[in-house]
């Protein structure tokens, strides 16, 4: 039985992978920014819509779109709903690739691989959606806008997209990986993110008089420094945390000091309760700063995304399934998370999941840069484990769960 499953799966791949190729193609060519997928998601839906699909639901969460399969396998119209996401939102980058496929739109890119994200899970709702009988249960699929500003989760999540969503699994094209490996990790896989916004209010003067002044500038080089030792002399050194200032605004001329100085940056950790307690942490450092140096600050703080935490059966799922597609050397343990960031975090919090990382090769460039390509040769790789996991999971799961 198994093994023909996977030859299903395999003779269904091989005829959708130059569509699907092709549909890559197009949306790295046609990049769009995160709330502007406009043309992403007509595309997105219009593929969908030519399948044999229960319902196709555009405008989800601004433009979002859901695609829902209900298998015929017997027990499917009580079983479960198993989902899969992938974004869809490019980077302001401009590339600087010579393939045939560059973008044509000047500053912006699929610098972070979201074309094969969204490639992916369309060559999976095609196989899928001919594989009905294999289904015990129900397939949904999600592609999301909005990532790259962690903003379009959250939305499509508060406008239904979870509902009734008994498990669901994402995947990241991960340089660091060749091509048909998988890199899994229980647990934290990313971490949470989130901003804060400080401005500090000093007193101008001429740059040649600096005692009649009360220097931003330098206040604020006091408090950048100060903050890293946060991470090195207040928190466990074996606790990870990153606070980063990212973002120092003042001044307008050579020779004035300016009165006010703005600082922005980012806080990423992996402990939940950690993460409450750094709001306080850093107005603390602020506060004592400014007092002492006799200047006025206004700090703000904002929770963005949480810690994308993997839930350890459905990571069980995907290593059982990789080291059965894939082999069992090509199932690599992540030794650490990453302090980067994933909305699809806000996903697991309305069910259990996991993201895992699909190989795109060692030699490629880093994600975010202006020569990084997901590339056609993970494809195949990606919609195998999408379908095969999303078989396995509605088969091995209780009717009615």
């Amino acid at each position: 039985m198994l093994e023909a499953i996977h030859r299903a799966v395999q003779e269904q791949i091989e005829r959708v992978l130059p569509e699907v190729i092709r549909l890559r193609h197009h949306l790295h060519q046609n990049p769009e920014l995160s709330y502007h997928e406009k043309e992403t998601s007509r595309l997105v839906a219009q593929t969908l819509g030519r399948l044999s699909l229960d319902e196709v639901r555009e405008g989800v969460g601004g433009f979002g779109v859901i695609g829902a399969l209900r298998g015929t396998a017997e027990g499917a119209a009580n079983g479960p709903t198993f989902a899969l996401r992938a974004d869809m939102d490019a980077l302001p980058i401009q590339e600087e690739n010579e393939t045939p496929y560059r973008s044509c739109r000047d500053g912006v890119m699929h610098a972070c691989g979201h074309d094969g994200h969204t490639a992916t899970l369309l060559g999976t709702a095609m196989v899928l959606s001919a594989l009905r009988p294999l289904l015990r249960g129900a397939v949904r699929f999600i592609f999301q806008p909005a990532e790259e500003v962690a903003g379009g989760a959250e939305k499509m999540c508060a406008d239904g997209a979870m509902e009734g969503v008994d498990a669901i699994v994402a995947l990241h094209g991960w340089p660091g990986l060749e091509v048909g490996q998988i890199g899994v990790r229980s647990g934290p896989m990313m971490a949470s993110a989130d901003t804060f916004d400080i401005v500090i209010e000093g007193q101008g003067a001429h740059a040649a008089m600096p005692h009649s002044a009360v220097d931003p500038i330098v206040i604020g080089a006091q408090i950048t420094l100060a903050l890293q030792t946060l991470a090195s002399r207040e928190i466990n050194p074996i606790e990870p945390v990153v606070v980063t200032v990212a973002q120092f605004h003042a001044g307008t001329a050579y020779n004035v000091i300016p009165g006010k100085a703005t600082l922005k940056g980012t806080v990423r950790c992996l402990n939940p309760e950690l993460r409450k307690t750094m709001p306080e942490r850093i107005e603390r450092l602020v506060a004592g700063i400014c007092r002492a140096l006799r200047a006025n600050y206004h700090f703000s703080y904002d929770f963005g995304t949480p810690v994308t935490n993997n839930h350890p059966a459905i990571v069980g799922l995907v290593e059982e399934v990789g080291q059965e597609l894939l082999g069992p050397q090509n199932v690599i343990p992540l030794e650490a998370p990453s302090m980067g960031a994933e909305d699809f975090a806000i996903y697991l919090q309305h069910a259990p999941g996991a993201m895992f990382r699909l190989g795109v090769g060692k030699q490629v460039t880093p994600l975010h840069t202006p020569t990084y390509d997901f590339g056609d040769a993970p494809l195949p790789y990606g919609i195998g484990m999408f379908c095969h996991l999303a078989i396995r999971y509605l088969q091995n799961a209780p009717i009615g769960a």
